[in-house]
C-alpha cells in the first residue's frame, strides 16, 4: 500500500503545489491519477519516486516511510512520457543496463530478460536498437526496463501520450495485461479521462493540488462527488445548468430524450442545434437552449443545424449540487420548463 499523509509541495519560487494532500492507494491496484494540466500530477509521482523532496508530510510505501529515502531504496520504477531509452544501445542491453547496476549476476539477467521480453512480445527485437522501432515498441521497452526489477510500484507519466489513437487503444490493453501478471502497484498519470476509465482499478480525479474524488470509474462516473469531477468525467463530461437559486443540476448527454413533449416527470429545455458532428455511429449535438445556456448529446438520427428542438430529461436522471458545487444527494429538484 501506498500511503501518503498531508504531503506539502513548495517550490523554492514560493509556489505551492499541493498541500495537506492525502492519498491512501490499495496493493496491487492500479490507480489511474487523472486531472488537468497544471494540476500537480506529475509533481505527486515525482515526489513518491523520490525524484522531488517533500516539504512536509510522509510518503509510505508498504508500512516503510520512505519520504527521505533515496529513489533507489524505495521499490519504485517510474515510465517516462518520452521513454528516456539509450540510443546507442539495443533492447535487450537497455533492458539490462539497470540491471547489473543493481548487481544482478549474468544468468540472473538472462533469464530476466528472456521472461520479461516475453512478457512485452519483444523477444523478437531483443538485439535491434530504438531507431529501429515503432513509437509502440520503444515504449515497451521501457515499460519492460521499468519491470525488469520486479518494483513493487511502477509509476507510469503519461507513456502513452506520443503514440497515435489506434497505437494508445492497443497499448491500453498490454499494460492491463501486464498489471494482471504482475500484481505490483501501478500509478498512472493521464489528463485523457477516457483512458482513464478504461485503464483503473482506482482512480483519483485531481484539480489545483486537491484530490477532488477518488473511487473506481463507476463511482466517479454514475456517482460524481461534485461539479469539477461530473464535467470531467465522461465522453462529454456532464452538462451543468446554473439554478436561479445558485446551486445546479447536472446531466448525462445520453439521457436526454428529444421531442416528446407533454411526458411528464421531465425538466423540458427548448432550444436548437447550433453545431453538429459525425462521429461514426452518432452524431455529437451542440444545443443552445433559450436562454443562451449550451450543452451536448450524442444522438444516433441526424438533426439539421438551426433545427429546434424540445429536450426532455427524466428527474431520475438529473444530478444536485450545492451552492459550492458539492453534491447534494437529498436535494429535491424541482423540474420547471425552461424560458
Amino acid at each position: 500500500m501506498i500511503s501518503i499523509r498531508n504531503l506539502k509541495k513548495t517550490y523554492p519560487n514560493g509556489f505551492t503545489v499541493m498541500e495537506n494532500f492525502n492519498l491512501e492507494i490499495k496493493p496491487g491496484s492500479f490507480t489511474v491519477l487523472v486531472g488537468p494540466s497544471g494540476c500537480g500530477k506529475t509533481t505527486l509521482i515525482r515526489l513518491i519516486s523520490g525524484l522531488e523532496e517533500c516539504t512536509g508530510g510522509s510518503i509510505w510505501i508498504g508500512g516503510n516511510d520512505v519520504t527521505h529515502s533515496e529513489p533507489g531504496e524505495r521499490g519504485v520504477a517510474v515510465v517516462f512520457q518520452n521513454y528516456a531509452l539509450y540510443p546507442h544501445m539495443t533492447v535487450e542491453k537497455n533492458i539490462s543496463f539497470g540491471l547489473r547496476n543493481f548487481g544482478y549476476k549474468k544468468d540472473e539477467i538472462k533469464k530476466i530478460l528472456a521472461e520479461t521480453l516475453e512478457l512485452v512480445g519483444l523477444t523478437e527485437y531483443a538485439r535491434a536498437k530504438p531507431f529501429a522501432l515503432s513509437g509502440g515498441q520503444r515504449q515497451r521497452v521501457a515499460l519492460a526496463r521499468a519491470i525488469s526489477k520486479s518494483p513493487d510500484v511502477c509509476l507510469m507519466d503519461e507513456p502513452l501520450s506520443n503514440l497515435d489513437a489506434r497505437l494508445r487503444a492497443q497499448m491500453r490493453g498490454e499494460l492491463i495485461r501486464i498489471h494482471r501478471k504482475l500484481r505490483a502497484t501501478f500509478i498512472y498519470i493521464t489528463h485523457d479521462q477516457e483512458e482513464a476509465m478504461s485503464l483503473g482499478d482506482y482512480i483519483a480525479v485531481m484539480d489545483n493540488g486537491r484530490i477532488m474524488q477518488y473511487g473506481t470509474s463507476e463511482d466517479v462516473y454514475g456517482d460524481p462527488a461534485n461539479v469539477f469531477t461530473a464535467r470531467f468525467i465522461g465522453d462529454p463530461g456532464m452538462n451543468i445548468l446554473p439554478q436561479k437559486d445558485g446551486t445546479y443540476l447536472g446531466f448525462r448527454g445520453h439521457k436526454v430524450c428529444i421531442g416528446r413533449s407533454g411526458e411528464p416527470g421531465c425538466l423540458l429545455i427548448r432550444g436548437s442545434v447550433s453545431t453538429r458532428e459525425h462521429l461514426g455511429d452518432v452524431y455529437c449535438y451542440k444545443i443552445t437552449a433559450a436562454d443562451g445556456l449550451r450543452f451536448e448529446t450524442r444522438r444516433p438520427e441526424r438533426i439539421e443545424e438551426g433545427e429546434s428542438l424540445d429536450v426532455f430529461i427524466r428527474k431520475s436522471d438529473l444530478y444536485a449540487f450545492d451552492e459550492k458545487g458539492e453534491r447534494a444527494r437529498d436535494m429535491k429538484i424541482q423540474v420547471e420548463e425552461a424560458s
